[in-house]
């Protein structure tokens, strides 16, 4: 087994650090003769190539091994690349908690929903007068873009609020940037 251990590795521990230890280094495995190493789950062993290129790899299992006869105690880690990612063994299940009204999760994807909401539409007119208030630089549009939106939060879910409604977006026609996040929850008031 000694013939076999051609490479020569640095282990660090959280207790210490042991330098040009002889090893076998393999596809996902390192396999070294000094046991009195205390390797553990998360250790680094670091390999220097010919080339002056340093691998570095994390231990996922120290994989200790008694001896048997002519056959030493052993380590036969079972390691990673410390720069790839850690895969979640199969069968695992991942659990993301998603909480709130606009609540979104995208993996890898881009998000072309639209949220609908059901909210008290005191919140949501509060919120319509903030955006208008903030964003729109023109006092006059403000000014009548605000009554509008007062008019349309006191006809909201009744007959007039047809009206207001398409006064609101005619006046708002220039500044659609603006209100068009509201769009979707003041079309919900629209009465049937």
């Amino acid at each position: 087994m000694k013939r076999m251990l051609k490479d020569r590795v640095d282990v660090v521990t959280k207790r210490g650090e042991f330098k040009d230890v002889p090893a076998l280094v393999q596809h996902g495995k390192i396999h070294i003769l000094k046991t009195d190493i205390p390797v553990e789950p998360g250790d680094k062993v670091s390999r220097t190539l010919p080339s002056g290129v340093v691998e570095e790899y994390i231990v996922e299992d120290p994989g200790f091994y008694s001896g048997m006869g002519s056959i030493p105690d052993s380590y036969r880690m079972v390691v990673r690349h410390a720069d790839s990612v850690r895969h979640q063994p199969i069968g695992a299940s991942v659990v993301y908690n998603v909480i709130g009204a606009n609540a979104r999760f995208n993996i890898n994807s881009v998000d072309n929903s639209t949220n609908i909401i059901d909210s008290a539409p005191s919140e949501m007119f509060k919120a319509l007068r903030e955006a208008i208030r903030t964003r729109i630089q023109d006092e006059g549009d403000r000014r009548h873009l605000l009554e509008k939106a007062t008019e349309l939060e006191n006809h909201a879910r009744t007959k007039g609020f047809l009206a207001s409604y398409q006064r609101f977006i005619a006046l708002a026609a220039d500044h659609m940037s603006v209100i068009a996040p509201f769009i979707p929850a003041l079309t919900q008031l629209l009465p049937d």
